[in-house]
């Protein structure tokens, strides 16, 4: 089932809306502001992994820049994301244009963020006390994820990034807003949100991919 509402009990970084992706109707389009506040959302999470991880966090704020900045230009005829692609490539000839390049590179980020929260969440439900390392974790996100697209200089950069992986609790404190021993309810927050954050992953690439402006992923269903 759809998780669409902020869980109310318990102040944690993903129980706040702002960082909720939108919940989306059958064939309705993605709501183009609440998915950007949510990726933002996301970018700040990654602040909260450590200085090694700023240039994951400043690849996904800065696209999240480049889609919102095309959004202005005319919100209320982009209010969804399918609606704001259409409309860029319109005025590009067919091709990518700035937003339409940057929200190709966030949904790739996005793509990366989402299978690292599902093994987290999976690794903690299945045994917590000897999966506190995040290092297998993102290295399984980013093998399943970013690394196809990423050239020689890009997976280096990465591999610096794995290994300077925090331990999850040191994240946990972070969504729990500093509090300690808040790691059910987190991992809890992050699990009811990520069938949503799922389908909205699924829904952009499906439409990059229907556009002929991606490639569909070789290995399409990483997960065990």
């Amino acid at each position: 089932a759809m998780t669409c509402v902020a869980p109310s009990s318990d102040h944690t970084y993903f129980a706040k809306k702002e960082h909720l992706f939108p919940c989306l109707q059958e064939d309705s389009g993605i709501p183009t502001e609440q998915f950007l506040s949510a990726c933002q959302g996301l970018a700040e999470f990654v602040g909260f992994m450590g200085t090694a991880f700023s240039p994951v966090k400043s690849d996904i704020a800065g696209n999240v820049t480049k889609v919102r900045t095309r959004w202005l230009k005319d919100p209320i005829g982009q209010d969804t994301l399918q609606k704001l692609i259409d409309s860029d490539l319109r005025d590009n000839g067919g091709k990518l244009g700035i937003a339409t390049e940057g929200l190709l590179w966030l949904k790739r980020g996005l793509e990366f963020m989402l299978l690292m929260l599902i093994y987290m969440v999976r690794d903690y439900r299945k045994d917590k006390a000897n999966t506190e390392s995040l290092v297998g974790v993102i290295n399984g996100a980013y093998e399943g994820s970013l690394k196809r697209h990423h050239g020689f200089i890009s997976k280096q950069v990465f591999k610096v990034v794995i290994h300077a992986a925090p331990y999850r609790k040191t994240i946990m404190k972070a969504v729990a807003e500093g509090r300690d021993g808040m790691d059910d309810v987190c991992i809890g927050h992050i699990e009811e949100h990520l069938d949503n954050f799922k389908v909205n992953v699924a829904t952009l690439v499906d439409y990059y991919v229907a556009k002929g402006l991606d490639t569909p992923n070789p290995n399409p269903n990483p997960l065990p």
